[in-house]
């Protein structure tokens, strides 16, 4: 399992605030909501902002918030995994000064987007694009990169991950990879 701190960048931590209901049925905040915990990942991290273990979610009794509170478990805000199987993530990724992740593959569809930098989406057959604040990637189990193109300045985007149906992919069926050179 990876280190986890509250902060790998400058930047500021996330804010998380989640709604619920109250007795009488009105919306409310949920008192709870625990630090942000970031897995080292190179020079930046990755941290689960909310998980739920199936989509549709099942909100009922708070059993999306009991799994996510819980010190363990899959949904539970202490893992740092990208996708979770039927499920949906929240995350969020800073990325130091020139800091890039390793080129990476999930079996999940991704919705990006980028919030703080500048940050370079590269693809394995070499292809990038440029995302600046409010830009952003659909990532549809393709292998990528992300690269923080500032030598001086922290980047940060947010990922919204589902998990998808595995297909193939000229020949094989797709998989999750990380190559770690």
């Amino acid at each position: 399992m990876a280190e986890r701190v509250e902060n790998v960048t400058s930047l500021p931590p996330c804010k998380r605030h989640i709604t619920t209901h109250d007795a009488a049925g009105k919306s409310v905040y949920y008192g709870v909501s625990p630090p942000q915990q970031y897995a080292l990942v190179g020079d930046g991290g990755l941290a689960r902002s909310y998980s739920v273990a199936l989509v549709p979610a099942k909100l009922a009794s708070d059993e999306d918030l009991k799994g996510y509170l819980s010190a363990d478990g899959i949904t539970s805000w202490t893992q740092s995994s990208i996708v979770t199987p039927a499920g949906a993530n929240l995350l969020v990724v800073d990325l130091a000064p020139g800091a890039s992740t390793h080129m990476h593959r999930t079996v999940s569809i991704d919705f990006s987007i980028c919030t703080v930098g500048e940050i370079d989406h590269e693809l394995d057959s070499g292809q990038v694009v440029r995302l600046r604040p409010g830009d952003h990637i659909v990532q549809r189990g393709t292998m990528h990169r992300w690269i923080n193109v500032s030598l001086t300045e922290p980047a940060r985007f947010v990922a919204v991950t589902l998990s998808c149906e595995p297909f193939d992919v000229a020949g094989e069926q797709l998989k999750e990879v990380h190559l770690l050179h």
